[in-house]
C-alpha cells in the first residue's frame, strides 16, 4: 500500500483523519494497525497520540496557518490604489507624469513609514490590476499612466 502524502490533503481533512486514528487507538487498536489502514508513515501516529496526551483533543485540531505579517493593512493598500488611479504624480510633488515603482515605494515610504523594494511595489501593483507599461515616447503634460522603471 502507497504511504499518503500528508502535505497534499486539506487542513480538515487532516485533523479528521488525526482524530478518527487517535480514537481508534483509545479504543484498543494498535497503533501500527490503525495507521497502516490510513495509509500514514508510521511515525505520524506517535506524533498524534503524543499531542493528545500533552493536550488533549484540542491538541490535535489544526491552528491558523501562519506566516510573515503583511507589511501594509488593507486601507493602506485602498489608499495606495485609489492614488494611483486618480492622482497625477506631480500632485504629489513627483517631477515625471507617470507612475514608477520608485516613486510609489517613495509614495509609501513618505506616507506610510514602511519601507518596500521595488519587487514588492511591483507585486502589490500586480495583484491591484496595473500592469507594467512603457510610453512609446516621452511623456507630455497631459499624460498619465503606469511606467515600470
Amino acid at each position: 500500500m502507497q504511504k499518503l502524502d500528508g502535505r497534499k490533503l486539506g487542513s480538515r481533512t487532516k485533523e479528521q483523519n488525526c482524530i478518527r486514528a487517535v480514537q481508534r487507538v483509545q479504543e484498543g487498536e494498535s497503533p501500527t494497525l490503525v495507521i497502516k489502514t490510513l495509509g500514514f508513515a508510521q511515525t505520524c501516529i506517535y506524533n498524534w497520540l503524543a499531542r493528545y496526551r500533552a493536550g488533549g483533543w484540542d491538541a490535535l485540531k489544526t491552528g491558523k496557518q501562519t506566516g510573515r505579517p503583511k507589511k501594509l493593512t488593507g486601507r493602506q493598500i485602498a489608499w495606495i490604489y485609489r492614488t494611483v488611479c486618480e492622482k497625477d504624480p506631480r500632485q504629489l510633488r513627483f517631477e515625471f507624469a507617470l507612475w514608477t515603482r520608485a516613486m510609489i515605494t517613495s509614495m509609501i515610504r513618505q506616507r506610510f513609514g514602511i519601507r518596500l523594494s521595488l519587487t514588492s511595489v511591483g507585486r502589490l501593483l500586480r495583484h491591484l490590476g496595473f500592469s507594467c507599461q512603457r510610453p512609446l515616447y516621452r511623456a507630455s503634460c497631459s499624460s498619465f499612466g503606469l511606467c515600470c522603471s
